[in-house]
């Protein structure tokens, strides 16, 4: 996994903290705690408690879901526990060969046990983060070159024939309502609200990379703001719900690096959610709110993001990370972490 983000902290409700697997055509996850969150657990002070014990009340029990992306704009948190039921009707338990208490041999098993949920295979699901107003949590879909056309079959990893066999992923996936695009070199963001439903919630792409004279340019994006590989995501909070969304970028597409380095961008969510139609939320009637803020220097990644307030002033502090490195040793870096997960202990989930 590429890291966990905390989601919005409610007094009385569950923690919850989202994921996502950064590889080509794996899943979205969301662990949610068995305590119910005190607020007062956030500033107690070391000297006079155990602040480890206090994190471990809210990690140590709980229950670990995947995510399954409906054409309809909805979509259901499945969850991985022993007792699931697969799509075959059998447990996760029995599908795994796992006796019915054995969690962690379910945990170490994430991607085959999600594999057999039926999750939605997604385009490298990299960083996320959580508007700390209204809760929405926000998604970077990188890029997957191994997104097919809707109508065309899949293809497994590690020789396997069918998904339901163990150790055996996506290797070439169809597109899906979530990931639309085929061949999708310049990802895109999605960002879901949770449901007051059980394990539900809805969902929307927010804003699709692209060049300015691509085809599939669904955003309408132009020089300006045109970008590919949404990698890092973080919300700067400010009052009445204005908080900026700031996009970092690791592309590697050339109808981009034609014409400009990685970059930070900027957006204010907060107003732009009357979607006319079925498009993004990030269109071609209000593009110009999405602002180039930062551009990096030749083969840079731009990551890490902290904003740091001393009043009256406040200062924006980001990363610039393998500068100058050739894209191809940085895709062979890629494609070796790829590969360790794939066909590595049961998919094992790092």
């Amino acid at each position: 996994m590429k890291g966990c983000w905390l989601g919005k902290l409610e007094a009385g409700q569950p923690v919850v903290y989202y994921s996502g697997h950064d590889a080509r055509n794996e899943y979205v996850y969301k662990y949610v705690s068995d305590a119910a969150w005190d607020p007062a657990d956030a500033n107690r002070p070391g000297a006079e408690y155990d602040r480890l014990a206090i994190g471990n009340k809210y990690l140590d029990n709980g229950t670990l879901y995947v995510a399954r992306f409906h054409a309809d704009g909805s979509g259901e948190w499945l969850p991985l526990t022993p007792s699931a039921q697969t799509r075959d009707g059998r447990t996760l338990a029995a599908a795994l060969g796992l006796t019915d208490d054995d969690v962690a041999g379910l945990i170490i098993n994430t991607c085959d046990a999600a594999d057999l949920l039926g999750a939605t295979p997604m385009d490298r699901p990299e960083w996320a983060s959580v508007d700390p107003a209204s809760g929405d949590v926000y998604l970077t879909l990188t890029n997957n070159s191994q997104r097919t056309a809707e109508d065309t079959s899949p293809t497994f990893t590690n020789d396997g024939e069918r998904l339901e066999q163990r150790g055996v992923g996506y290797d070439l996936a169809p597109t899906n309502a979530a990931n639309p695009r085929a061949n999708n070199e310049a990802g895109h963001i999605i960002r879901w609200r949770e449901s007051r439903l059980p394990n539900a919630f809805t969902w929307e792409v927010f804003v699709f990379g692209a060049a300015t004279d691509d085809a599939d340019n669904h955003s309408g994006l132009t020089e300006m703001n045109q970008f590919a590989s949404p990698d890092g995501l973080w919300f700067d909070e400010r009052s009445d719900g204005q908080g900026i969304l700031w996009i970092q970028t690791d592309n590697g597409y050339d109808g981009i690096t034609e014409y400009t380095n990685d970059q930070l961008l900027a957006v204010v969510p907060n107003g732009l959610d009357d979607i006319k139609g079925a498009g993004p939320v990030v269109n071609s009637s209000n593009q110009q709110q999405l602002k180039r803020f930062a551009v990096g220097p030749n083969g840079c990644e731009v990551t890490g993001i902290l904003l740091r307030r001393i009043k009256p002033r406040c200062s924006l502090i980001f990363s610039i990370q393998v500068t100058g490195q050739p894209m191809a040793m940085r895709w062979l870096k890629t494609l070796l972490s790829r590969l360790a997960v794939r066909y590595g202990l049961g998919r094992l989930l790092l």
